[in-house]
């Protein structure tokens, strides 16, 4: 069994060391076939963008051996290439001088590769008499990698002034390519968003932007049948650990972990999902043998959790928005309306609503999969209500605790700890709105609260789930386990779980293990001060 390629983003250790390597060679081959390759692609953190670069660094500077087994051994000519590798993926940029060291280490690592002496007053003279230098002594086109390379800018989101400072000095050293491009054989950017203003945007007339190109929609990521054909050995031991069969094994791994789409086309003319899995996602999962959110608790970026805190934005509002491709580089990065921002970071993914062949696609948004969900609703439930997100993330925590103990009680306790932070602000904003029926605008807060805090635990919930009986206020699914809930204000929770029996909502769920639930809020409080169950 090859061992999971877990913080492995070098191809030639990842080769070497025997660890598992899905073959995106095919794709890759389309990429460099063209004499003249320019690209920009954008895709979210941890989705490969690092081992893809370094695997063409590798097939550039004629590495065959290392390709013996993929699809573009005996395809490609494995002539040598120098390779001018840049990546920004490491380090904190909050001044100038952060982003200038950096700038200096990186070129200087490169010129040692090739035994160059670096010169130059700046980062910008010392780029352009390093290509210069390379070319002149390989005579030689040259390959360009660059990873990451607007983070310095990511990392000020929230400073619009210092974003703009990090841009200006980015878009000096970037403008050099321009004059290049004539030695360069193959160039690649990657990063999480693009630039409209940029230099090297603007400048380089010829970059092409495959980031919504359906030939490299599934170049990073990994496919259903890839994780199928290349994890297959770690499926079969998740199935004898757990008993579960694999058609619902991977019903479950796919509703998790599955999901997003870099084109908008779900589907292809045979029917078959063109959607992919996180990889990160994948590869933890397999490690740990069991669900959790890898990707959206991983070290999540606080750039964006502060970007939403400082736009303030509703998860309706978020995925009623619709866009064309061009709209994605209308913006500078920190102008991005938040959907468009979240839909570039991973959180939110495309769906193709037009004829594919259309001069202006346009798309609308989703989220792709249960490990973005979990982290999406804490960000909101924290920003709309102002409440810590370390606090959000321990609430929720509890209740899947109690939800998947059968712990009520516990459900209750958490459900009221939420509560107290908002009930004030809610009472209030229903207050100053002058809305004549006051308790079903409160019922229809507390059972919204509700809804976000219980889809920040990843499972399964509906909203207003009708039934032949009527509709039930919110209803929890978790591995056959079922929990229907009817909320009131100022009334009593006997009378809410009555409700759900006389109006048969448990019907739909007949042979499964449900609990009932009735709760009754406060108007005064704010707080669930009755509450009642019954299994069914």
């Amino acid at each position: 069994m090859k061992d999971l390629p877990l913080g492995v983003n070098d191809y030639k250790d990842l080769i070497k060391g025997n660890f598992i390597y899905v073959d995106k060679t095919k794709y890759i081959y389309e990429l460099v076939k063209r004499e003249k390759g320019i690209y920009f692609l954008s895709r979210p953190r941890r989705f490969g963008k690092s081992l893809l670069l370094s695997t063409l660094r590798c097939l550039f500077t004629g590495e065959k051996e290392l390709f013996k087994d993929t699809w573009i051994y005996d395809k490609w000519d494995w002539q040598e290439y120098p390779v001018v590798y840049i990546s920004l993926a490491s380090g904190l940029f909050k001044t100038q001088s952060d982003l200038e060291e950096k700038m200096n280490n990186v070129l200087k690592f490169n010129a040692i590769q090739y035994d160059l002496d670096l010169s130059g007053n700046n980062i910008v003279s010392r780029f352009e008499n390093l290509l210069m230098s390379l070319y002149g002594k390989t005579k030689k086109s040259i390959v360009v990698l660059i990873d990451e390379y607007e983070k310095p800018v990511l990392d000020n989101i929230t400073n619009p002034e210092k974003a703009k400072e990090m841009r200006e000095i980015l878009r000096g050293f970037y403008s050099v390519l321009k004059d290049y491009t004539g030695i360069i054989r193959f160039l690649l950017i990657t990063g999480l968003t693009k630039f409209t203003k940029m230099g090297v945007f603007s400048a380089l007339n010829n970059l092409e932007d495959i980031s919504f190109d359906e030939k490299y929609a599934q170049m990073l990521g990994y496919t259903h049948e890839e994780v199928i054909q290349y994890f297959d050995e770690y499926i079969q031991k998740y199935l004898q650990l757990t008993g579960l069969n694999k058609e619902d094994f991977l019903e479950m791994f796919r509703e998790y972990y599955d999901g997003y789409s870099f084109d908008g086309i779900w589907y292809d003319e045979e029917g078959k999902d063109r959607r992919v899995y996180n990889p990160f996602a994948v590869l933890l999962f397999f490690s740990k043998m069991r669900f959790a959110p890898y990707w959206s608790e991983s070290g999540a970026p606080s750039f964006v959790y502060e970007y939403l805190k400082k736009h303030g934005i509703s998860k309706q509002e978020l995925l009623e928005d619709k866009f064309s491709q061009s709209d994605f580089s209308a913006f500078e990065i920190e102008d991005n309306p938040p959907s468009m921002f979240l839909a570039q970071a991973g959180y939110l993914s495309l769906k193709l609503i037009t004829d594919r062949t259309d001069p202006e696609p346009i798309y609308e948004l989703y989220i792709p999969n249960t490990d973005v969900r979990k982290g999406l609703e804490k960000f909101i439930l924290s920003i709309q209500n102002n409440i810590e997100l370390t606090e959000v993330m321990r609430s929720s925590n509890e209740l899947f605790k109690a939800i998947k103990y059968k712990d009520i009680e516990k459900m209750i306790g958490v459900l009221n700890t939420i509560y107290a932070k908002v009930s004030s602000r809610a009472r209030k904003q229903i207050e100053k709105s002058g809305k004549e029926d006051k308790l079903t605008h409160l019922e229809a807060f507390y059972q919204s609260i509700m809804v976000s805090l219980f889809e920040s635990t990843g499972v399964s919930v509906v909203s207003e789930e009708e039934s032949a009986g009527g509709r039930a206020d919110v209803v929890v699914k978790l591995n056959g386990l079922v929990y229907i809930i009817e909320l009131k204000v100022d009334k009593s929770a006997k009378e809410a779980l009555q409700q759900i029996k006389e109006r048969g909502y448990y019907e739909p769920y007949k042979g499964k293990e449900v609990y009932l639930i009735g709760i009754n809020v406060s108007s005064e409080t704010g707080l669930i001060c009755d509450w009642i169950y019954e299994k069914f």
